[in-house]
């Protein structure tokens, strides 16, 4: 059966069909021509099953605030008051971009989200005062990756519901990184600017970033309500997101005065979609992670990890990051984790890993993927955005993803650098 799936997921994405439906095909075809004796109805009950659960309900409602704030105006109001604090820097306007995406993805949790949300209103602006398409496109898929680092991550959240890890000690562990990324990114966008000679504001203006403050003062709000709702322990992620979505709502209707019923429809019909896709995208993965447990490959897997490795669990871990990097390029993050995740979780587990450590680690390396051809998620949106080729965004794209590996050494090789906040807030594991 698993050479049957793993052929017919290979022809079936060869031949443009979506990855959802490749996963489901495969996995469809396996059962019915593998021989091993399974019923069909299996299918249908790994589908059911594999978002049959709490944790996951989280994802529909930062969907719908991340949609919320985009139509509601809260999104525009944000990247104004970073504008006032960071536009009289040399690179002030590439640095805004950055800022924006993460505090967007400090709601919504999603990449693509903030792509399209943030990139959409930044693009124009970078371009106007002089950076080049293939930078500006490269610079906002590379930042709108922080977002499902900064919680509330959907990735993190798909990667503690197929482990049971702690979702707050996963999200409490997701800033060090993420701002890791940020602020190198931020770096690059001030040497890019100095090098061209651009972008350069003037001076820093007190009474602008305190008007600006008083303009988004409830948009800022948002994020801040998640985070420290999530990480004092009053609510979990999944009410976290649903009180957010109540707040979005209330500001967007009756402070900022820009939702009304027409756009709280296309937000709900925006979120319906992108959560469509995330969830049916990760039910077909677990109905293809269900063919290799049958099969056994799990335990060869990890035989053949240990022989490798010499029981080293830093080895197995780079081996594990190695191989989620070259199949990232060819399938969603919310598809490589119920695949590959219960071939190795065990095996790290039972050598003593910290799964925290290695949980960034992996989510990171899944994340990578959508910055890489064929199937990259941000790489493409960021094309419709900008308006540009393919080809011509990958070499600033290759500088996005060292950024991301340096990231993900850091990750791997110094354990504190994303336990230390967790481990201080919530205690040792």
């Amino acid at each position: 059966m698993l050479v049957i799936a793993c052929i017919s997921l290979l022809a079936l994405m060869l031949l443009g069909v979506p990855i959802t439906f490749s996963l489901l095909g495969a996995g469809y075809l396996a059962v019915l021509l593998g021989g091993g004796g399974l019923p069909m109805f299996m299918n249908c009950r790994g589908f059911i099953s594999g978002v049959n659960s709490f944790t996951l309900m989280a994802i529909p409602f930062f969907m719908i605030s991340g949609a919320i704030m985009n139509q509601g105006g809260l999104s525009k109001r944000i990247i104004e008051f970073c504008s006032s604090l960071f536009s009289w820097l040399r690179g002030g306007v590439g640095i805004v971009c950055v800022a924006a995406n993460m505090v967007f993805g400090a709601v919504s949790g999603s990449g693509t989200a903030a792509v399209a949300a943030i990139g959409s209103i930044t693009a124009p602006d970078m371009e106007k005062i002089g950076y080049k398409k293939e930078f500006t496109g490269a610079m906002i898929a590379g930042a709108a990756s922080t977002a499902p680092i900064i919680p509330p991550g959907n990735v993190m959240i798909m990667f503690a519901a197929l482990t049971g890890l702690s979702i707050t000690r996963m999200f409490l562990a997701g800033y060090t990184p993420g701002f890791a990324i940020g602020i190198i990114l931020m770096i690059i966008c001030h040497f890019y600017a100095k090098k061209h000679d651009i972008d350069y504001g003037g001076k820093f203006v007190a009474k602008n970033v305190a008007k600006a403050f008083g303009h988004c003062f409830w948009a800022l709000l948002m994020p801040f309500i998640i985070i420290v709702g999530i990480t004092a322990g009053f609510c979990t992620p999944t009410e976290a997101g649903a009180i957010a979505c109540v707040y979005g709502l209330v500001v967007g209707i009756f402070f900022y005065k820009e939702l009304n019923a027409k756009k709280i429809l296309n937000v709900l019909f925006k979120a319906a979609e992108g959560t469509g896709q995330i969830l049916s995208l990760y039910a077909a993965s677990t109905v293809f992670a269900y063919i290799f447990t049958v099969e056994g490959f799990g335990q060869v897997f990890q035989k053949w990890l240990m022989n490798v490795s010499s029981g080293n669990a830093t080895v197995i871990m780079l081996l594990v990051g190695a191989f989620v990097l070259v199949i990232g390029c060819f399938m969603e993050p919310v598809a490589v984790m119920p695949v590959v995740l219960p071939l190795v979780y065990p095996l790290l587990q039972s050598l003593g890993c910290n799964m925290v450590q290695f949980g960034l680690m992996f989510t990171l390396c899944t994340i990578i993927g959508g910055l890489t051809p064929p199937v990259g998620s941000y790489l493409f949106v960021t094309v419709t955005v900008v308006k540009t080729g393919v080809t011509k965004l990958i070499p600033w794209m290759m500088v996005m993803i060292v950024v991301d590996l340096i990231v993900v050494a850091m990750v791997t090789f110094i354990p504190g650098f994303c336990t230390w906040l967790p481990d201080l807030l919530l205690g040792p594991m």
